[in-house]
């Protein structure tokens, strides 16, 4: 993302999920194709990354896969889509949502999930700390 987009992001979805690894490849399509649709309906910038390792050498935290409770067939996956405002969010979403592909991308994706298995999303908001 350049300086200036990080500068604009003041809302930034995350997603997290599990997905079993012999799925890995199947779901690379998928999120290629939602950073497409959203990037055509304006977002600031999309990233998404496989947790890499499970360790917490230090006492006191945990690791995600702990907590979205991954078994050792399955990889975390987390999507960040970044946005100016909750007002460019809403209209992004609306967008997304009148988009018949959207929906059939979003069944594909969760096919491609364990069984019962669901998104966790998060919309967090820029703070402003003094460095």
């Amino acid at each position: 993302m350049s300086k200036s987009n990080l500068n604009d992001a003041n809302i930034v979805s995350h997603i997290v999920y599990r997905v079993p690894k012999k799925n890995h490849d199947a779901m690379l399509p998928i999120c290629k194709e939602a950073y497409d649709m959203f990037k055509q309906y304006g977002i600031l910038h999309y990233d998404a990354f496989k947790l890499s390792d499970s360790d917490v050498p230090m006492e006191g935290f945990a690791n995600v896969a702990s907590i979205v409770s991954a078994n050792i067939d399955e990889e975390v996956w987390i999507e960040s889509i970044y946005y100016k405002d909750r007002q460019h969010m809403n209209e992004v979403m609306a967008k997304m949502e009148k988009d018949e592909k959207a929906g059939q991308m979003m069944k594909q994706s969760m096919d491609l999930l364990p069984l019962g298995a669901k998104f966790i999303v998060g919309d967090f908001e820029r703070l402003s700390v003094q460095i």
